[in-house]
């Protein structure tokens, strides 16, 4: 055989083989950006059921959770805030099935967003076994079990009444939010209950608006 085929051959060997290496090198070390939501770390963090790594299935924008349990008054405040949004879509809701105006609707809308963060919370820190309730199966906290039908009756009675039921929820809800993030140092609830705190801000702009103040 001539030199030159024997060079061919050679030189076809060689890249056969860099292909290959390449190749090797490329499935076995694929690098996957490290998000907030990935699995990382030692494993669940206290209150977390098994299974879930912190962060694991939540927004990557979502700052991760504590390494430590909660303290009773973070959950606390996360089952009442949790109820208190409830609380305000099924008013808003009952008032949109009354009033032809869209800023029922438009914040009930609102306020079903509100509802997912703090499900959210909820289902971080595993605390499903606590029940939140709602206006047809009843409120759990009295608070809320004597405000809806109160606030409800008030709204029904007349369109000003349900606005100034309404700012009254908003009103409530800030005061509320402020108490619950002084409770807390956490990234990830600070940041759920700063988000709220500007919807309702929002909030009860649009009903003051409606009341022409």
């Amino acid at each position: 055989m001539e030199k030159s085929n024997w060079l061919l051959i050679g030189g076809a060997i060689i890249v056969v083989i860099v292909i290959i290496a390449l190749s090797l090198s490329g499935t076995g070390s694929t690098v996957r950006n490290s998000l907030p939501g990935d699995r990382q770390g030692p494993g669940p963090t206290p209150g977390q059921p098994q299974g879930a790594g912190p962060g694991e299935n939540y927004p990557a924008l979502l700052p991760q959770p504590g390494t430590t349990a909660l303290t009773a008054t973070e959950t606390a405040d996360i089952l009442f805030m949790r109820e208190e949004e409830q609380l305000a879509h099924d008013l808003y809701s009952r008032f949109a099935s009354i009033y032809a105006i869209p800023v029922f609707s438009n914040i009930a809308a609102s306020e079903t967003a509100h509802v997912a963060e703090m499900q959210l919370l909820i289902e971080r820190y595993g605390l499903r076994d606590h029940r939140v309730g709602n206006a047809s199966s009843g409120y759990t906290d009295p608070v809320f079990r004597s405000l809806y039908p109160a606030l409800a009756a008030q709204g029904d009675a007349s369109l000003t009444g349900a606005l100034e039921a309404s700012l009254a929820v908003e009103e409530r809800d800030i005061a509320d939010l402020d108490h619950a993030l002084a409770n807390t140092t956490r990234a990830d609830i600070i940041q759920v209950y700063s988000n709220l705190r500007r919807g309702s801000e929002n909030h009860k702009s649009a009903f003051l608006r409606q009341l022409g103040r």
